[in-house]
């Protein structure tokens, strides 16, 4: 399963999965010394994914002024499932 960082033309933030999560995204943690997000699901035993890529230092701007992520997540066969989570930031600002 790959996960894609996305900026829509508004400036919202998305994640787009190409296949099912895990479970639900209760939350997007952003790490901005690592520039990593961490997915935080609504079962407890479901650990936090660390997403493998940096962020990219040219879409850390749009980051810091989103207060949320948009998830989507595509299903073969199925209409994608796209909802928002809050975008909490850990660390102190470059």
């Amino acid at each position: 399963m790959n996960i894609e960082l996305g900026i829509l033309n508004d400036g919202r933030v998305t994640l787009v999965s190409d296949g099912p999560l895990p479970d639900i995204v209760r939350r997007v943690e952003y790490y901005r010394e690592q520039r990593l997000f961490q997915l935080v699901y609504n079962d407890p035993e479901n650990d936090g994914q660390l997403m493998e890529c940096e962020i990219p230092v040219h879409m850390t701007a749009p980051v810091e002024k989103s207060p949320n992520v948009i998830i989507f997540t595509l299903f073969p066969g199925l209409e994608p499932l796209g909802y928002k989570v809050p975008l909490i930031k850990v660390g102190e600002i470059y």
